[in-house]
């Protein structure tokens, strides 16, 4: 190849900058040059000019800065095409794979240019082009300085005079101070190999004691490249350590935490106290160094508060802020749902800027995921998405934000770790709904039950205890309905359970029993067993229970009488019935608050049971067969009354009549005579409608 002057001055330059960039000064390690930059593949050859900003500026905040690269020309030759970036090379980039993805530089005006989103730190860069069917490369190091603020300490222990202690830590890659003491003087101080950090100086004060300002100045080939943001400190000893994260672990038993304005290698004395609120008894836990702590043989199910103490600059015992630990459980209702809850830390104090909640799967790497909350505040939630086999994890995050030396800083706490096994056996599912047994209108051959019940529930199996029964029995399996038909309806009141299984297969124990509504009846007043509900269901008021006749000509069930009583007397509904039969139900119905529903009314049928009307048969008392046309025969009224004779008999036992009383009655005459005058006595036997028989016996006065 030929190397021409220009070119000669080119690899000089770069040649200088790649040797600079390895010294102390610049302040970030160059990662080792490439293979492919000094001896390219098959197809390519080492040439290129390209040109690029010397270094680029990142704010803390930031995660890339913009980097412009500019084709300039090929050394052969000249102007080169198709041309193509690439940041962050290394040996173990193959440029010739069709996985290779480098950014495609465009034509803008005469020359060929990409901008790519670069991070901090220090990069190689490959140019790759193409002049006249020759694939040509070059690299370069492209820089970008994330701009740190500096790190001091800037205190006074005499009121007179402050000292400044720039501390070595990763934060300082400056390579030089501006510092500006407020009473007008201003310093400059250089860091370098014979003034290396950490760097301490004293500055004393001919007045008042000021505000300092300090800044951080990055330096590349004598210039001043970039400037951090100057940190504004009050001269103070007191720097108290401040602890920014809290993790439990071990299953509760652990501790680590993170805390920063720390001196390294300095030990800072941890001490922890039980979560009594704010009454804390402190002892000692260990000692920290270097801005994290672990400690184990915790209590499990203790929560825990934690402080740092450790002598000011000054001598003088400084504490740090005070963090708590948060606790989280979760129950199993189901092999699918799960609850959550937790506590929040009672040191912060106030509303959290955060609050994550995150779940995974064991054994899975693309998992973890945030559950949906409410508010920062919330503690507990419902998840019901569990998968059968499957083994989770859960765990709540709090961020808080504090202010401590003067300044904002966020606290960050994360409870343990929970592992949640749907199938080890700790599901203990309890059946929380609520079983409707009744019989339905018109049919007291079953007992209809229906369950309401908020569960995920894959089947229900159903158990019944009739009145002779010493246990309940299973009566079947399905879903949220059943219809039991093994019953005895006029023996008592049946009771039920039942037990659901999910979709995993666990069973729940049996829910607690519900009984129906009894019906019985002695004489003329009706009887019935209390609509009960167990104790852990709401009810918003006593029972109320209707008395129900079933009316022949609409062929319906219609209310009579509403009372909370377990008693009605139905006589007048005796007194007044037009059919020889009565069929009466009790309508129980009971207010209830169950899950999804409030005050929802649950009625229950009772079975129904029949009161027979006796047949009711007027007898006069006696007539006058004399023929003025009143009273002139013997006449039985009747109702309800099927069939019925009549005997009459006088004084001496020798029966006069005997007839149908249904028949047009006796007009007192033994084959057309009439028989004497006096009193005479009968007997009536016969069957109701209701098809009772009855005897009935009495006596008459036969008249003039």
């Amino acid at each position: 190849m030929k190397v021409n002057n220009s070119t000669k001055i080119l690899l000089l330059t770069v040649s200088f900058l790649s040797l600079f960039l390895q010294t102390k000064s610049f302040g970030q390690i160059v990662p080792p040059k490439p293979a492919v930059c000094t001896t390219p593949p098959a197809g390519y050859k080492l040439g290129g000019e390209f040109s690029m900003p010397g270094a680029l500026c990142m704010e803390e905040t930031d995660s890339t800065v913009n980097y412009t690269f500019t084709n300039v020309t090929v050394v052969e030759t000249g102007q080169m095409n198709a041309v193509s970036y690439y940041v962050g090379l290394t040996d173990n980039i193959d440029i010739t794979s069709s996985a290779f993805k480098p950014a495609v530089a465009s034509i803008q005006g005469a020359t060929f240019k990409a901008q790519v989103k670069v991070g901090a730190g220090v990069h190689w860069v490959i140019q790759i082009g193409e002049s006249a069917g020759q694939k040509y490369v070059s690299c370069r190091t492209a820089e970008v300085i994330r701009k740190a603020p500096p790190v001091a300490d800037i205190y006074t222990c005499n009121g007179t005079s402050v000292n400044m202690i720039i501390k070595n830590v990763g934060e300082n890659q400056h390579n030089k101070y501006l510092v500006d003491w407020g009473d007008g003087t201003k310093e400059v101080f250089d860091i370098n190999s014979s003034n290396p950090l950490p760097f301490d100086h004293e500055h004393t004060y001919t007045g008042n004691l000021s505000q300092v300002s300090l800044t951080g100045i990055y330096v590349r080939g004598g210039n001043d490249i970039c400037r951090t943001k100057p940190v504004l400190r009050d001269p103070d000893a007191s720097v108290a350590p401040v602890i920014t994260s809290l993790k439990t672990t071990d299953e509760g038993t652990g501790v680590e935490f993170g805390f920063k304005s720390f001196e390294p290698g300095k030990s800072y004395v941890v001490e922890y106290s039980e979560d009594n609120g704010s009454a804390y008894n402190w002892k000692s836990l260990g000692e920290a160094k270097d801005g994290t702590f672990q400690s184990t043989g915790l209590n499990k199910g203790s929560k825990y508060c934690f402080r740092m103490i450790v002598e000011d600059l000054c001598g003088n015992p400084v504490e740090s802020n005070i963090v708590c630990g948060m606790s989280i459980a979760g129950t199993l209702s189901s092999s699918e749902d799960v609850s959550i809850s937790w506590t929040l830390p009672s040191n912060p104090t106030g509303i959290p800027q955060q609050t994550l909640l995150e779940r995974d799967i064991v054994g899975c790497d693309v998992c973890l995921t945030p559950l949906s909350l409410n508010s920062t505040v919330q503690t507990s939630t419902e998840d019901n998405s569990l998968e059968c086999g499957k083994v989770y994890t859960y765990k709540v995050t709090t961020r808080y934000l504090i202010t401590v030396n003067g300044q904002s800083e966020f606290v960050t706490i994360e409870s343990e770790e929970i592992v949640i096994d749907p199938l080890d056996g700790t599901v203990k599912m309890i059946p929380n709904g609520v079983i409707n047994a009744g019989y339905p209108t018109n049919d007291d051959a079953m007992i209809k039950l229906v369950v309401y019940d908020a569960q995920d529930v894959n089947n229900y199996t159903y158990f019944h205890k009739g009145p002779n029964d010493d246990d309940f029995l299973q009566i079947g399996t399905g879903q949220n309905s059943f219809e039991d038909i093994a019953i005895q309806p006029s023996s008592g009141s049946y009771c039920y359970k039942y037990q659901i299984e999910d979709a995993c297969g666990i069973q729940s124990e049996l829910s607690p029993q519900f009984c129906t509504v009894f019906l019985s009846y002695q004489g003329n007043t009706l009887n019935w067993t209390d609509y009960s509900f167990p104790d852990n269901v709401l009810t918003t008021g006593p029972a109320q229970y209707v008395v129900e006749l079933y009316d022949e000509n609409i062929g319906a069930f219609l209310p009579q009488y509403r009372t909370n009583n377990l008693t009605q007397a139905v006589g007048q509904l005796i007194y007044n019935a037009e059919t020889p039969v009565l069929k009466f139900r009790i309508r129980a119905q009971q207010d209830l608050d169950i899950p999804g529903l409030t005050n929802f009314t649950f009625p229950s049928y009772s079975n129904t049971v029949t009161m027979t009307v006796p047949a009711d048969i007027f007898v006069p008392t006696a007539f006058s067969p004399n023929g003025d046309g009143q009273n002139d025969t013997f006449e039985i009224k009747s109702k309800f009354l099927d069939s019925a004779s009549i005997t009459i008999f006088d004084r001496w036992g020798t029966v006069v009549y005997s007839g149908d009383i249904e028949s047009k009655g006796w007009d007192g005459t033994i084959q057309g005579k009439v028989v004497p005058f006096g009193t005479y006595s009968y007997r009536i036997k016969g069957r109701s409608m209701a098809g009772d028989a009855f005897t009935k016996v009495g006596s008459l006065t036969l008249l003039k």
